[in-house]
């Protein structure tokens, strides 16, 4: 039997984040705030993970209250019958994908500056006890919503039995969705008017002094894979102002990686040194004041769930099926949007026939996945994990080059094209400037041409085990 906590220190000290597919929290603050005469209600069910001492909720489904299950409703007061929470919880235990229940309730007489009522306190401290007497699977969070911000928490016991809550911090797929927290812990994040430092200043005039304050704030971006799309991507992330970036790579460099990894020197490549280091140091020389982080890990490596998990955004430029399989599974448990940017030369008769690459966008709630899209092949998954590794290296042998049994680096310009058409991507999520598209596709072969891939969408399958959530 599972109680809410284990209640020691280090349960205490849990970062608690409430995730949301793209446009949910949107549409839940649409609905129940249309109406500023009287409190409404929602319940939502979502699914806890904990890495670490990061602990996320993902909000699988939320559902609104019908009028006749309105026992009280005023501007200042509510009460919700018996009847609708029973069903909740009765679908709670039914389901092996939620586990989680999130009371949603609006104050609309504030306009900012949110807070619990005493009222509050008592029920939800109730509730908890209840479900602990029960002996209940099922864990409990609360958010509250002004007009403008919310306040949100999660609700845990300690081995005394003592109900304790966590203050969480709410997360949306678009840094434009998300609104202010009112909890001092997480509200001068939120709210401070950060100066944009004076090297940014002709970014300032092209995106705006508010786009550029959401790009040089708190996000977190991880780099997974930092060969020759990979460090690109990161040198441009750092021109553009992210100053949070996580660096994954296991690989070292060789005299070889020089025709296209950004910032590997030939003493790099000589003495062997790890690409994520080299790459680090890079980026510290161009913006000494960012952070980051470099991880010399494969991303099948517990450690590297946790920095996933922590991060805002994704971007993907791993060589092999098996690592971009592993992001995605990790991207869709925790809620993390992510961008892959990949190459294809195709030799023929010796000759190149085909040089091209896509950019594909992942956000959680859009019904659209690298599964889907048939861009995971299964059966190379399977050998480029295969535990034997004179079968595995037997096995995997190709790898950027089409027609040719070795595996042969990309060209630089076609790294760099695709690169930017990824940071592209991720810096318009933030500026909102156009509409996404979800694969942009590269190609230079007759001429140079980038165009939008909606037939791979049109043909998708609309009932994938993956992303149909």
């Amino acid at each position: 039997m599972i109680n809410l906590s284990d209640g020691n220190k280090k349960n205490r000290a849990l970062e608690v984040v409430i995730k949301f597919k793209n446009q949910d929290f949107g549409r839940l603050r649409a609905r129940l705030l249309a109406d500023l005469s009287r409190e409404y209600y929602a319940c939502l069910l979502g699914k806890k993970n904990v890495t670490e001492n990061l602990c996320v909720i993902t909000v699988a489904d939320i559902y609104f209250v019908d009028a006749e299950y309105y026992q009280n409703q005023s501007v200042a007061a509510l009460r919700v019958s018996g009847e609708f929470l029973r069903e909740r919880l009765l679908e709670l235990d039914r389901r092996i994908d939620v586990d989680t229940m999130i009371d949603v309730h609006t104050h609309p007489f504030s306009q900012s500056n949110v807070w619990f009522s005493g009222t509050d306190d008592r029920d939800e401290i109730n509730f908890v006890k209840y479900l602990r007497a029960e002996g209940s699977e099922i864990f409990y969070a609360s958010i509250v919503l002004s007009q403008t911000d919310y306040k949100a928490r999660f609700w845990q016991t300690d081995k005394n039995g003592t109900v304790y809550q966590t203050p969480a911090v709410i997360k949306t797929q678009k840094l434009g969705e998300a609104i202010p927290s009112s909890d001092e812990k997480f509200r001068r994040r939120t709210l401070t008017k950060k100066k944009v430092d004076d090297m940014f200043n002709r970014s300032v005039l092209t995106l705006g002094l508010d786009n550029m304050r959401k790009i040089t704030g708190d996000q977190i971006i991880s780099v997974v894979g930092v060969g020759g799309i990979g460090s690109i991507i990161a040198e441009h992330l750092i021109h553009m102002g992210f100053h949070h970036i996580n660096l994954i790579d296991f690989d070292t460099l060789e005299i070889s990686n020089l025709n296209r990894i950004v910032a590997a020197t030939y003493e790099d490549a000589v003495a062997k040194r790890i690409k994520v280091d080299a790459i680090r140091d890079n980026l510290l020389k161009i913006n000494p004041k960012a952070k980051i982080f470099a991880f010399n890990n494969r991303v099948e490596d517990k450690k590297i769930e946790r920095v996933i998990a922590g991060s805002d955004w994704i971007m993907v430029a791993t060589d092999n099926h098996a690592s971009r399989f592993q992001i995605q599974q990790l991207a869709f448990k925790y809620y993390v949007p992510f961008i892959t940017a990949g190459v294809n030369i195709t030799v023929d008769d010796g000759k190149i026939v085909d040089m091209s690459g896509e950019v594909i966008l992942i956000r959680i709630g859009d019904r659209v996945c690298l599964t889907c899209l048939k861009r995971l092949k299964y059966n190379e998954i399977a050998k480029e994990i295969h535990p034997d590794k004179n079968v595995r290296e037997g096995l995997v042998r190709k790898g950027y080059v089409q027609g040719l049994d070795v595996k042969e680096p990309a060209v630089k310009t076609l790294n760099t094209h695709l690169a930017t058409l990824a940071v592209d991507t991720l810096i318009n999520q933030y500026t909102e400037r156009q509409r996404d598209v979800v694969i942009r596709v590269f190609e230079d072969n007759f001429a140079p041409v980038i165009y939008e891939d909606t037939d791979s969408l049109r043909e998708r399958n609309f009932s994938c085990h993956v992303c149909d959530i």
